[in-house]
């Protein structure tokens, strides 16, 4: 595996210095904060040496945001504001700070909260902010995800600030009681927002077009129910959905300043665990988010197309293990998924005529229609990275062809076989992922009954779930969403990043 991931990493495909204009680099780590929404692993298969006793997600309520509000106030209250209220509301945010003098952090207020437990002198000699106060601590491992967090800590407060603003949640005699359905009514407009990200920005993006207008119409995703529990299939968790660590860049530009552009190592270093003494972060490091929202690779950072290369190793290394292509690789292995042979076997009498539009997987049961193709690719890439020295034997070549690791093919697959050219994902990573996503968003309701009409009859029945009899006769509380689409209706990121900016400049008018 360590060779293969070598192989991934430094093969001289033309293909991996292409920029991805259909996947802006915001999606990168979007992915990334829905994939630590849909999983949360007590134990890591690739540092574990393959033990996988006591491997378990603990993620019950999938695409509910749990990454960013953990268990809510009261099981998590250091993610949260403190309130004149026993029950706090609103999430934390953090002083960025100016430049690196800055110990007064007069920056804006754009980072996550960040604290430390030592004592005010330790503090002044130190300026070390080791804690990140988030509920999923994942959500730091970087500076580009922990600005996405706060994007959505963002959300949440503005959602807040508006229903109290607007006044029709009347008080009571109970002050915690109020406090608490405020919260629980802005959480759930933001997961509905969250949702119809994925519905109508995300999964349009990552899948093959075959796949999503399938899904979107008469194909039915699989129930991911056990006993009553949600559980995500360990193929997407440790194989398909690895895709996205493809298409990291090796440098990003943060925003317009001067020398505002940061190497992924860089990034990866800037957190509370890694670089405590560097956080808050600077305002150089503040995320424009226009740049991570182009498709013009001129204009901003464009990810790379998803295939089986990588423009970088991604992280440090890890002894005895490699960077963490050679980990996804071992991962995959480890939990001991289906086999691609098997799956497809599997899927054809529930997927065939999406199979059939693919040579990878046009065939019969049993046969293996993207050996030849694997094997050819493998044996001309092993020369031309290694030489001959070092490089694939036939042996291994024709072992991996006919049973490739999870993501090896799903990164050859999107890459070379999609029809896409690496803009999204082929026909078979498509139908895994479409298949947990869209079961999730089908299954898991949040609403009373199912409204069709998109965004704003979800939040227009939650309003009227919220005042109940009260409401009767009176305005949707969530009026004032109507701008976080654009005209069609349609939501995206930049939508929501863009009603952020223009409510800001509402309230401090």
């Amino acid at each position: 595996m360590k060779r293969l991931a070598h192989l991934i990493r430094f093969n001289p495909d033309e293909n991996k210095a292409r920029p991805n204009p259909n996947l802006p680099s915001g999606y990168t780590y979007f992915l990334q904060m829905v994939a630590h929404d849909l999983v949360h692993s007590a134990i890591s298969t690739s540092l574990g040496e393959g033990q996988t006793a006591g491997l378990s997600n603990v993620r019950n309520a999938p695409l509910r945001l749990e990454t960013v509000y953990g268990g809510g106030p009261t099981e998590c209250p250091h993610a949260y504001e403190a309130a004149p209220v026993a029950f706090r509301s609103k999430l934390r945010l953090g002083n960025s700070r100016i430049d690196r003098d800055d110990q007064d952090h007069r920056g804006p207020r754009k980072d996550i909260a960040r604290g430390t437990t030592s004592s005010a002198a330790q503090l002044a000699r130190t300026a070390s902010y080791p804690e990140a106060l988030i509920a999923d601590p994942r959500n730091d491992s970087h500076a580009i995800i922990s600005q996405i967090v706060v994007l959505f800590h963002e959300l949440h407060n503005c959602i807040v600030d508006e229903l109290v603003r607007g006044g029709n949640l009347l008080p009571t005699a109970n002050p915690f009681a109020d406090a608490q359905r405020l919260f629980t009514t802005a959480r759930t407009a933001c997961v509905l927002i969250y949702r119809n990200l994925i519905r109508q920005d995300l999964l349009p993006r990552i899948l093959h077009q075959d796949v999503w207008q399938a899904y979107t119409t008469d194909q039915k995703p699989s129930s991911s129910l056990d006993g009553g529990e949600w559980r995500a299939p360990l193929e997407f968790t440790n194989g398909f959905f690895r895709f996205g660590h493809s298409m990291i860049r090796p440098i990003y530009r943060f925003n317009g300043g001067p020398g505002n552009a940061f190497t992924i190592e860089q990034i990866l270093a800037r957190t509370s665990d890694k670089s405590p003494s560097d956080v808050p972060l600077e305002t150089a490091w503040l995320v424009n988010w226009d740049l991570f929202f182009t498709s013009d690779p001129n204009a901003g950072n464009v990810s790379i197309r998803i295939g089986p290369w990588s423009q970088v190793g991604i992280g440090e290394e890890v002894p005895g293990e490699g960077d963490l292509i050679a980990r996804d690789l071992l991962s995959s292995i480890a939990i001991q998924p289906w086999s691609i042979g098997p799956l497809v076997d599997r899927l054809r009498t529930t997927h065939g005529s999406l199979l059939d539009k693919s040579e990878l997987l046009a065939g019969k049961i049993g046969s293996r229609p993207w050996a030849a193709r694997i094997s050819e690719w493998l044996a001309k890439r092993s020369d031309a990275t290694f030489g001959s020295f070092n490089k694939l034997s036939e042996k291994e070549i024709k072992t991996l062809a006919n049973d490739p690791p999870i993501p090896l093919f799903v990164r050859f697959e999107a890459g070379l076989d999609s029809g896409n050219q690496g803009e999204r994902l082929g026909i078979l990573g498509s139908i895994v992922v479409a298949d947990v996503i869209c079961g999730v968003l089908q299954s898991d309701r949040l609403l009373p009954d199912n409204p069709a009409g998109g965004l704003q009859s979800e939040l227009a029945s939650l309003s009227a779930a919220t005042l109940g009899k009260a409401g009767n006769g009176q305005a949707n509380i969530f009026a004032f969403l109507a701008d976080i689409e654009s005209p069609g209706p349609k939501i995206s990121l930049t939508t929501v990043r863009r009603f952020l900016n223009d409510r800001q400049r509402v309230t401090q008018a």
